[in-house]
């Protein structure tokens, strides 16, 4: 062998580059509030869905309800920014939470809105307050 360092430094950097994970994953970051939009941030994601839990007791996921699907506001990447405009009448809820998909359709995570509770939900999507502060439009 002529250069048996250069060869296992290739075969080190390869092994190293596999372990790493890809920068093209798809993922999401947060979920928000900002009036008007539920606001969900994420990363080379091809669709998100927002889902709200009902009030109620025993509450099983095959009767959580679907909101609809956020669109993305700017260019595909590793920064991207998702919004949903907030529902016109206040929902008896008492989660709201984003779906993540990746480009082959797999949901890669989950987020809750920072808010829990149907008073909480309230607050921050139709009434004057979140989190006991006022909020900012």
């Amino acid at each position: 062998m002529r250069h048996p360092l250069l060869i296992l430094s290739v075969l080190a950097f390869g092994l190293n580059g596999l372990s790493q994970p890809s920068h093209r994953g798809a993922r999401i970051r947060s979920a928000g509030v900002k009036r008007p939009n539920i606001v969900v941030r994420g990363a080379n994601l091809s669709k998100v869905e927002i889902w709200a839990i009902p009030t109620g007791t025993g509450i099983k996921p095959e009767e959580y309800i679907l909101l609809g699907t956020a669109n993305r506001r700017d260019a595909a990447g590793q920064k991207e920014v998702w919004v949903f405009p907030i529902p016109s009448g206040p929902l008896s809820v008492t989660d709201i939470f984003a779906k993540g998909f990746d480009a082959e359709g797999k949901l890669v995570g989950t987020k809750l809105l920072p808010y829990q509770g149907a008073s909480q939900i309230y607050d921050a999507l139709w009434g004057g307050r979140a989190n006991g502060h006022p909020l900012r439009n």
